[in-house]
């Protein structure tokens, strides 16, 4: 059966592992993956967040390719320190979209479950909004941004929490905003947006993206954001084709979707393409 929403929970202890499992059977199309994480490790710690994205990688590798209306998102009980946050934050927060559970629902194993499959409801309609925005206009809006390597105020704020508290209506107004200002980027003669380093991303054509997953780079976080991103499904293949604006061939620096540097200035190259998820190609 096709995988429409995966839900991940962080931190599970096996009573709330085994709760959150039970809501496949009233969840259509949905794939729970809530790993039950040792006594120590239970809540957002690195090691159960560690597990949990081990365990989607490896469910999405068993899944092969994903369509459109896939979403993916996590949860967790809200955190007790900032560091907690941006550790998961780093982790999943460019590929999943992220929910807190209240830390008044910490163990107590039903509410927690009845919680997240009523704010489920919630969180539809604004994937929903994502997904138009990543998918259906994936050649005009930044939400597909490399986001290591277009450098500009717009993915400066879409590294953050962006869509935190945010309800549908608001979610569409803060989305056109962005819209709006990425059109300010466009170079009309280079048909590509240009950065801050005066680089030019350019869509890839329908007939360029091959139909293909996105390369996974070399690390588990690069799988999980080369398909998804804030929570839903990439338009399999997707990238940008990188020129420079002020010179034949690209003389920058570029991040790999490992977050390595790459410099290019002695690669001579007059192009390069770049996935959402940062993969270079051709690699060095």
């Amino acid at each position: 059966m096709t995988v429409e929403h995966y839900i991940v929970f962080i931190g599970a202890n096996a009573p709330l592992s085994t709760e959150l499992t039970s809501m496949k059977a009233r969840i259509a199309g949905a794939c729970i993956l809530a790993p039950a994480a040792k006594k120590k490790q239970v809540g957002a710690t690195r090691a159960s967040i560690s597990l949990a994205l081990r365990v989607l990688v490896k469910e999405l590798y068993n899944a092969g390719g994903h369509s459109e209306p896939a979403r993916l998102s996590l949860w967790f009980y809200e955190p007790e320190t900032a560091e907690q946050f941006r550790e998961v934050w780093s982790t999943f927060g460019h590929s999943a979209w992220v929910e807190t559970v209240p830390r008044n629902l910490v163990n107590k194993v039903r509410p927690t479950r009845e919680y997240i499959e009523n704010k489920i409801n919630d969180v539809r309609p604004m994937l929903h909004e994502i997904s138009a925005a990543t998918y259906a206009s994936r050649k005009s809006s930044p939400l597909s941004l490399p986001l290591r390597n277009f450098n500009s105020s717009i993915t400066r704020d879409l590294k953050t929490y962006w869509y935190n508290d945010l309800s549908s209506d608001k979610l569409s107004r803060e989305i056109k905003s962005l819209k709006m200002r990425f059109r300010q980027t466009r170079d009309k003669v280079r048909e590509g947006f240009k950065d801050d380093k005066a680089l030019i991303f350019k869509p890839a054509k329908d007939t360029e993206c091959h139909g293909i997953a996105h390369p996974i780079g070399s690390e588990e976080k690069a799988f999980a954001c080369g398909r998804f991103r804030y929570g839903v499904a990439l338009f399999p293949g997707f990238h940008y084709d990188v020129t420079a604006a002020k010179s034949a061939t690209i003389q920058s620096d570029l991040k790999t979707s490992s977050g390595a540097e790459r410099s290019l200035k002695s690669e001579k190259r007059r192009y390069i393409n770049i996935f959402p998820n940062d993969h270079l190609l051709p690699e060095k």
